[in-house]
């Protein structure tokens, strides 16, 4: 999250200033710029000593001096507030405020944040333990970056106290652990990456609202048409909006194709239940762009897990793989069965319960056949099939043996080549002849010889789990 700020873009009435002036708090507030500040008190003493000896010497001069003294500090003011601005940019490590009065930037890192507190008459203070405190001036901040800031600082320390309480409940926030920027980053961006390239789209801007009830946070990827928010909905709390804006002509037939098969999509997705999906809430149009609006899950994708982690275990490798099969018999066995066609490790998380997530349903199909002639997904994890555009609930197979063997070799499987998951190796921990075997069957690059179904899937990675030692192991 990224912002402007200025502490004076709130300035209150004069008469105000003089009731509350106080200038060694002044100087504190504002000792940030340094140079500047220092530089103001030498000119203002200098004046000061000065204009005793010119209304003795020189009387007529003194007026002059007075009025070019007023002309200085109108100027000066200006500039204290034009020098003044700065950046403040959040995120994992805290926040970082680079200001143009200053050289160096400053990080106030949330490890050591001890204490937010409402002070009055109208500012933030953020206090640190080996850091000096960060006043912010809440006049310069809007209520949307106001609850992002406290937002995030709950998030990466729950425990900060906040004073006054009542506070929390002011900004509308009724949980410590609402967003998470960095992870929706992880779980999108590389998606939209590959699936999308550059055009003249214009995302939505921070702050924005749709259906009166929606507000944009941040945008956390984009590419092509399309575009991920993170978004907090009035009712919901915390949400990812995901837009897509339909391309050609309106009266086009190409057009009225998309739309339809977006709207019967969509229309299908949000009837949807299963622990293990993300929740599409909703479906509407908006001047003319084209949204989602899903269930916001913290975690990690299975590829920055693997990255992170390294080949998994085998037991480990059973207990994901049984989970991700159950998730895909249900959307095989739905009265319309929907084919993922892009089951990938940058489209399945890890959530904070150590449990398989599916996210991202962009590139599925409502009914077999729909998606005829067209090719989506990554390619190293694509069977011959479905890059030729005819997808089917096998390619979802032979995608599901790509991240097992994923899974256990850290690495890619090849595409166009019959990729055979290796016994137990410096690169892979499996031992037992039994996974071995289910691996290889759903990675068969022949449609005919991929008769492996999620049943049969799910029954063989049960009796791996309840069989225990009994597991057999390959014979060296």
């Amino acid at each position: 999250m990224q912002f402007r700020y200025n502490r004076y873009s709130g300035m209150p009435s004069a008469s105000r200033i003089f009731r509350q002036i106080n200038f060694n708090n002044f100087y504190q507030r504002h000792k940030q710029e340094g140079w500047l500040i220092n530089l103001a008190l030498v000119g203002t003493t200098a004046i000061l000593v000065i204009l005793p000896f010119l209304y003795l010497l020189a009387p007529e001069c003194f007026v002059m001096a007075i009025l070019l003294a007023l002309l200085g500090i109108g100027v000066a003011l200006p500039v204290l507030a034009f020098i003044s601005l700065a950046n403040i940019k959040i995120d994992g490590r805290g926040i970082e405020i680079s200001r143009l009065g200053s050289l160096d930037e400053r990080l106030y890192a949330w490890s050591e944040l001890s204490r937010i507190t409402f002070q009055e008459p109208n500012q933030l203070c953020l206090e640190f333990h080996r850091q000096q405190n960060l006043l912010l001036e809440l006049n310069s901040i809007s209520k949307l970056n106001l609850e992002a800031i406290i937002s995030l600082a709950l998030y990466y320390r729950p425990n900060v106290a906040i004073y006054p309480s009542e506070a929390i409940t002011a900004l509308g926030i009724k949980e410590k652990t609402l967003i998470d920027p960095l992870d929706f980053t992880e779980l999108w961006q590389s998606n939209l990456d590959q699936r999308f390239t550059s055009t003249s789209f214009v995302p939505l801007e921070q702050g924005q609202r749709l259906q009166q009830c929606i507000t944009v946070l941040a945008q956390v990827a984009s590419g092509g048409m399309s575009a991920v928010y993170l978004a907090k909905h009035d009712q919901r709390g915390p949400v990812v909006l995901k837009e897509m804006v339909l391309s050609g002509a309106r009266e086009s037939e190409k057009f009225k194709k998309a739309l339809e098969l977006f709207e019967r999509e969509a229309k299908l997705l949000t009837q949807i239940s299963h622990p293990r999906i993300v929740k599409i809430f909703d479906y509407f149009v908006e001047d003319n762009r084209h949204y989602l609006l899903l269930e916001h899950i913290k975690g990690k994708t299975l590829r920055t897990f693997v990255e992170k982690h390294g080949a998994l275990s085998e037991r480990t490798i059973i207990e994901w793989g049984l989970q991700m099969a159950q998730i895909l018999h249900y959307l095989h066995h739905l009265d319309s069965p929907i084919i993922h066609r892009d089951f990938t490790p940058d489209n399945v998380i890890i959530s904070e319960d150590a449990k398989i997530r599916l996210i991202d349903f962009g590139a599925s199909s409502m009914f077999i056949g729909t998606a005829t002639g067209t090719v989506v997904g990554k390619i190293a994890y694509m069977p011959p099939e479905q890059t030729k555009g005819r997808a089917n609930i096998a390619s979802d197979i032979y995608a599901f043996g790509c991240i097992m063997y994923y899974l256990a070799t850290s690495k890619n499987p090849m595409p166009y080549c019959e990729n055979v998951l290796p016994i137990s190796t410096g690169s892979t921990s499996i031992k037992s002849s039994n996974l071995l075997h289910l691996v290889n069957d759903c990675l068969k690059l022949d449609l005919k010889s991929r008769t492996i179904r999620t049943t049969e899937i799910i029954t063989r990675l049960e009796s791996m789990l309840s069989g225990g030692s009994a597991v057999n192991s390959v014979k060296r």
